[in-house]
C-alpha cells in the first residue's frame, strides 16, 4: 500500500541539472569517485534540499519505526486548538441498540488484528470503547492518510464563503505556475487526485538521491516541496492518490483565504463538534502545516468526524460544514466510483480497491457492505472510520497493518446486530 508516514520514497533528481553544469574533465577523482545515483557535488551545494537543517535533523533522526514515530519527532507541532467537550453518552449495560453478541465479536476480531482503539457509535451512543498496549481516550494517534480528509471538509467554506471555486485552474492561487502546464489543473481535480501530477516512485527511505516523497515528508518547507512535482499527464485523465495533492490544495485554500490551515480547521470544524487540541506536523518552527499526512488526535475526535459525515455535516443538531458540502464529498468522481472528495464510497463493491487507476487493489474486502452509503475515511495500517449515514453508524478502528484485514467485517457485524 502507497501511504504517506515518515518513511521512504524519493527527493527531487539533479541528473538534468547536472547535465547542463560545468564539470571537472573527465578522469579527475572527483568524476571517477563519484557513483552512479550520487547527486553532483557542484550542483547539490546550490540545491534547497541540501541546505536544509530541518531536513537533515529529521533524516539522521529517523525512529526505529518511522510509519510509527514517537511524539518528539513531530516536531514542530502546528496546533489545532479544540474546545473540549464531554463525548457522547455511552449506551447503558443491557440498553445496546447492537447486541452484545455482536459487539464482543467486533472487539474480539479487531483485538486479533492489532487494533489499539475501536469505537462503535449507534444513533449517538456508544456501543463500544476499547482501548489495547497502553493507548486511552487521551492519547493522541496518528492518522496517516485519514488526515486527507480533513482538509477537503475545509475546502467546503473556502467554496460556500466565495473564496474560490471547484473549477478554478490552480494558477489562480499559485502563482509559481501561473506559465505552467500545471497551473491549469483545477482545485476539483487536485481534491479528487485526478491531478495529472507525477506519483514519485516508491524507495527505500536509505535512498536519499532523486526522493521526492521523502522529501515532501522531511524537509523543511513543504510548499515548495509539494510544487517539484512535474506534470506527467492532462489533468483529469487518471485515479492516482499523489501525494502531493492534498498539500497543494492545503496551499491553495491558505492563499485564498489569507488563513493557515490549521486555523481554518480549529475554527469551522474542531472546536464546533468539541475536540480536544489535535496537531498536524509543521514544516519547520514558524512554517506551514503538513496535511497529506499524519494528523494526531485521539481516537474520540476522530470518531467525532464520522458523526459529521453520518449526519451531514451536523453535530449535535447543528450545522457545522456548509450545507450540502457532504453532498459534494460523496457525489462519486469521474475517474473512480468509489472516491469522491476527500471520502472513500462503499458501492460499487471491490473485493480489491486501489489507490491507483490501472494497478492491483490493497484493500480486501470479503463482501459488499450490507449498506449502499458506506463512506470511507481512511490511512495506511487499515486505520479508519466508517460512517453509515442511513444507519446512523459510526466505527473507527485504528492499528497497525495486518494480513488478515477484512473491509467489510466491522460495518457488517455491527449491522447484522442491530437490534431491531
Amino acid at each position: 500500500m502507497r501511504v504517506m508516514a515518515f518513511a521512504a520514497v524519493a527527493l527531487l533528481s539533479f541528473q538534468a541539472a547536472a547535465q547542463d553544469t560545468p564539470r571537472p574533465p573527465t578522469g579527475t577523482a572527483q568524476t571517477a569517485a563519484r557513483p552512479a545515483g550520487v547527486a553532483d557535488p557542484d550542483v547539490a551545494i546550490r540545491d534547497w534540499r541540501y541546505n536544509d537543517p530541518v531536513f537533515f535533523w529529521r533524516l539522521t533522526s529517523i525512529p526505529d519505526d518511522p510509519y510509527e514515530p514517537p511524539s518528539w519527532f513531530y516536531w514542530p507541532n502546528a496546533t489545532i486548538k479544540g474546545n473540549p467537550q464531554a463525548f457522547l453518552p455511552q449506551a447503558a449495560s443491557g440498553h445496546t441498540t447492537i447486541s452484545r453478541t455482536a459487539l464482543d465479536q467486533m472487539a474480539k476480531w479487531a483485538g486479533d488484528r492489532h487494533t489499539d482503539a475501536l469505537i462503535v457509535v449507534h444513533k449517538g451512543k456508544v456501543q463500544l470503547e476499547r482501548y489495547w498496549d497502553d493507548i486511552g481516550p487521551t492519547t493522541l494517534l496518528n492518522g496517516r492518510a485519514i488526515t486527507r480528509s480533513v482538509t477537503p471538509m475545509v475546502l467546503g467554506f473556502a467554496v460556500a464563503d466565495g473564496k474560490l471555486s471547484l473549477d478554478d485552474p490552480v494558477s489562480k492561487y499559485i502563482s509559481e505556475w501561473k506559465t505552467d502546464l500545471r497551473g491549469k489543473i483545477t482545485v476539483r481535480q487536485l481534491a479528487q487526485n485526478a491531478s495529472g501530477l507525477e506519483v514519485a516512485p516508491a524507495t527505500p527511505i536509505k535512498n536519499v538521491f532523486d526522493n521526492k516523497d521523502l522529501c515532501l515528508a522531511y524537509c523543511g518547507d513543504v510548499a515548495r516541496a509539494a510544487l517539484s512535482y512535474d506534470y506527467v499527464r492532462e489533468p483529469g485523465t487518471k485515479f492516482e492518490t499523489a501525494q502531493e495533492n492534498m498539500q497543494l490544495l492545503a496551499l491553495v485554500i491558505e492563499r485564498a483565504t489569507g488563513t493557515p490551515i490549521e486555523e481554518l480547521v480549529s475554527r469551522r470544524i474542531w472546536q464546533p463538534i468539541g475536540g480536544s487540541d489535535a496537531t498536524f506536523q509543521r514544516d519547520r518552527p514558524d512554517g506551514k502545516a503538513r496535511v497529506m499526512c499524519c494528523m494526531r488526535a485521539t481516537a474520540r475526535d476522530w470518531t467525532r468526524l464520522g458523526i459529521l459525515v453520518a449526519r451531514n455535516g451536523k453535530w449535535e443538531g447543528r450545522q457545522v460544514l456548509p450545507p450540502g458540502w457532504l453532498g459534494t464529498m460523496e457525489t462519486p468522481s469521474a475517474r473512480n466510483a468509489n472516491f469522491g472528495i476527500g471520502l472513500w464510497l462503499g458501492t460499487p463493491y471491490s473485493p480489491l480497491r486501489t489507490y491507483f487507476e490501472g494497478q492491483p487493489g490493497v484493500v480486501p474486502q470479503s463482501e459488499p457492505f450490507l449498506a449502499d452509503d458506506v463512506r470511507i475515511m481512511e490511512g495506511g495500517g487499515f486505520r479508519v472510520v466508517y460512517a453509515v449515514p442511513s444507519a446512523d453508524l459510526v466505527i473507527f478502528r485504528h492499528g497497525p497493518t495486518s494480513d488478515k484485514w477484512d473491509g467489510a467485517y466491522l460495518v457488517n457485524a455491527a449491522l447484522r446486530g442491530v437490534i431491531k
